[in-house]
Parts: structure tokens; sequence; C-alpha cells
């Protein structure tokens, strides 16, 4: 398995994520706070720094407000 940062599923994943915020009228720093992390969570993932695992992809798209197979459906019809 080849690594998986910066490809182009990894650019549509930032892109998708990043799409939902901005939809949602969230700054990194509210998403951050309703995640109970720290706002560089949110920004290391959206600068491509840091990859999500399927539950924290989950837990950002319920915290968007965003419905979590929508989101994943963007990131597979760009990447």
């Amino acid at each position: 398995m080849t690594k998986q940062l910066r490809t182009a599923r990894h650019r549509a994943l930032i892109t998708a994520l990043a799409a939902a915020r901005h939809d949602a009228g969230m700054t990194q720093r509210e998403l951050a706070a309703v995640l109970r992390r720290a706002h560089s969570f949110v920004g290391k993932i959206e600068s491509g720094e840091r990859q999500l695992n399927v539950l924290e992809f989950c837990e950002y798209a319920d915290a968007l407000g965003a419905s979590a197979p929508d989101l994943l459906r963007k990131i597979l019809d760009r990447g």
C-alpha cells in the first residue's frame, strides 16, 4: 500500500472537508471546539499534514452536520 498523503484522493478529502466546514459556516476553531480537539487538529487535516481514520471522519462529518456517506461520495468522485 502506498502512502496516502498528498494523493489525488487525499486532496479531494481536504477539499470536501474544508467545503463542508465553510458550508456549515464554521471556522476551524469552532469546528475544533465541537470536536473537543485543539484547533491545530483541524488545521493539520485541512493543510494535508494529518489524515483521519474512518471513525474520525464520521465524527468530523457529524460535527459539521454533514452526511459521511455524501462526503465520501464527493471524495471518490473527485479522486
